[in-house]
């Protein structure tokens, strides 16, 4: 089995009413999900992203973090033709480099990180038109941005994750990723 390895590179947390992250120096990890950001908590409340429920249908939180990767926004910048979307503007937690295709990760993926965190991919995070007008706010001179993002981002916006295991992250601490078992040979043949 091939060993998928990466790098944390920054943590960020969204305040509650905030719409842009921010860089902190570590994160703390418990089962609720990255203190100081607006996603904490062992449940939620359903919205647009839960049709199969009534809106305000109380369920668990699976979306405790946003994973995103340095490959995947440098390849939605190129596509935009843009210099740069950075991590705060999608409101992303970690931001992750060594990770190829991590937005096409299974659920189930196991984040196992040097320190000892555990998180668990609870699937791909997709695009949306919010994002989408933070991004075009800070190129304000060029057409199109928030109309091309959605397409642009689509299987590139990273994933979403809750904490199986709580403790500290630091940037700069590696991290292994444990595929569920049926998907390693796919994942390994479309890694390549």
């Amino acid at each position: 089995m091939k060993l998928i390895e990466g790098t944390l590179e920054k943590i960020l947390i969204t305040p509650e009413g905030e719409n842009i992250s921010r860089e902190i120096p570590e994160g703390e990890i418990t089962f609720e999900g990255l203190v100081g950001d607006c996603h904490l908590g062992l449940t939620t409340v359903t919205h647009g992203h839960q049709p199969e429920y009534p809106k305000g249908t109380k369920i668990r939180n699976d979306r405790q973090f946003t994973i995103l990767s340095v490959e995947e926004l440098s390849e939605v910048a190129k596509t935009l033709q843009i210099p740069r979307v950075e991590v705060s503007w999608l409101t992303g937690n970690l931001l992750i480099s060594g990770i190829k295709n991590l937005s096409v990760i299974p659920f189930g993926t196991r984040f196992i990180f040097s320190n000892g965190v555990v998180l668990s991919c609870s699937g791909e995070n997709n695009p949306c038109s919010h994002p989408a007008r933070i991004t075009q706010s800070y190129y304000p001179e060029i057409e199109g941005i928030a109309r091309d993002f959605v397409k642009a981002a689509m299987h590139r916006r990273g994933i979403i994750a809750w904490t199986e295991h709580s403790g500290t992250l630091h940037p700069g601490e590696q991290f292994r990723i444990e595929l569920p078992h049926p998907w390693n040979p796919a994942w390994q043949n479309e890694a390549e």
